[in-house]
């Protein structure tokens, strides 16, 4: 039985082989302004015969405009009213590509992420191409694109108290209190009351196993916080405790910040992230050079991670890498999201689901996904009309 929400809304993970273009049609009626991410890789166009990518790719730039037009014209039924689309592509068709979604997308950003997917490079003539695109489309003066997640090691510290102008005790009075820090565990503990304006502490008073760190500088200027005393109990996570020579000070480092428009990282590499994967869970796997996990779930990550229901879509599912990524991502925060991917190629059935099984089964998740096929209807009433033996059984198969 096909699990649905409380508005009657489809519940499951879906992997669809059939023309993706039928396939957008068929998904029209159940799934109308309901997804929350596109996130599609659809064939390159390269200019040559050395194609690396088992799509078919023989199409010229009209020919490929047109394809991708009619596509994305029945996919953008199907968002949200604050849903997004992502578009992969690399050099061959990005400018194209971008004139189309601006004229396809009016009342959306358009922008044009530079990803390093291939740092050994593609040799050409004259350069070697290490990097492909993303284009992020989604409603103008939204916030769609949340923060990125900053590695541990990353994490760049800064002083916690205010410095320069308008940085002092006088300027922001509610910006001066004390932050209790355990010297055991150099923890922070707690935050006191804003002090009184006769009050004027040292930069550490000690109480036992305490100490109350007040924003003062090395020459004893009383300067404030650079949050509130309201405020700064949301990021405590954040902080960090220093003690140089004897004196405790306050810290903040940012674990998360804004996604910039050139995304470096080993981890975006499409061969150990992309091709060795899939080979890994999938050793029969003859797709060639597959998206790293780490570039897709990233792109994902940034639109839905804070919509743990969200719906994600790929019409051109490939080798199944935006399945994997949203598996992982509500494996990492306990997410409900599902995904529908779309193929028609035969390696759906040898490389695409057969992946998603694995993960599946390596994650130990309790989720699952129905896989189907677009009913080939038309050959079907071909063969039951050459089958009719008369008139009666014609006229049966028409009402039909």
């Amino acid at each position: 039985e096909i699990k649905r929400d409380k508005t009657g809304l489809i519940q499951e993970n879906l992997i669809i082989k059939g023309n993706n273009l039928l396939a957008l049609h068929s998904l029209k009626s159940e799934f109308a302004g309901k997804i929350k991410l596109i996130y599609i890789d659809p064939p390159y166009n390269p200019p040559s015969s050395n194609n690396t990518f088992t799509y078919n790719n023989n199409f010229n730039h009209s020919t490929w405009l047109t394809f991708m037009k009619n596509r994305i014209e029945i996919a953008q039924d199907l968002l949200t009213n604050d849903g997004a689309m992502i578009i992969a592509i690399d050099e061959n068709e990005q400018a194209y590509l971008g004139v189309l979604i601006d004229e396809l997308f009016k009342g959306y950003e358009n922008h044009c992420v530079t990803i390093v997917h291939n740092p050994r490079g593609v040799q050409g003539t004259n350069f070697s191409y290490t990097h492909e695109y993303a284009f992020f489309i989604f409603p103008t003066g939204t916030k769609t694109v949340k923060n990125r997640k900053i590695a541990d090691e990353d994490i760049s510290f800064s002083n916690l108290r205010n410095w320069g102008s308008e940085s002092e005790r006088k300027d922001a009075k509610n910006c001066f209190y004390p932050v209790i820090v355990d010297k055991c565990t150099k923890q922070i503990v707690d935050f006191g009351e804003v002090c009184d304006d006769k009050f004027h502490p040292k930069i550490n008073i000690h109480n036992g196993d305490f100490v109350e760190v007040y924003p003062i500088d090395k020459e004893g200027v009383e300067r404030k916080w650079r949050y509130a005393r309201q405020s700064v109990e949301e990021v405590k996570e954040l902080l960090a405790v220093v003690e140089k020579d004897g004196v405790y000070d306050i810290q903040i480092g940012k674990d998360f910040g804004q996604y910039r428009t050139v995304w470096i990282d080993k981890r975006y590499d499409a061969n150990e992230y992309g091709t060795k994967l899939v080979k890994d869970l999938v050793p029969e796997s003859n797709f060639s050079f597959p998206k790293s996990l780490w570039n897709v779930y990233d792109a994902i990550y940034a639109v839905v991670q804070d919509d743990k229901n969200a719906i994600v879509l790929d019409y051109h599912a490939g080798s199944g890498t935006t399945g994997h990524a949203v598996l992982n991502l509500n494996e990492e925060d306990k997410g409900n999201r599902k995904f529908i991917l779309i193929e028609q190629m035969d390696y759906i059935k040898t490389v695409t689901a057969p992946r998603i099984k694995e993960v599946l089964k390596r994650s130990k998740s309790d989720d699952s996904f129905i896989y189907c096929e677009l009913a080939k209807w038309n050959e079907q009433a071909k063969e039951e009309i050459q089958n009719a033996k008369d008139l009666p059984a014609l006229v049966k198969l028409f009402d039909t």
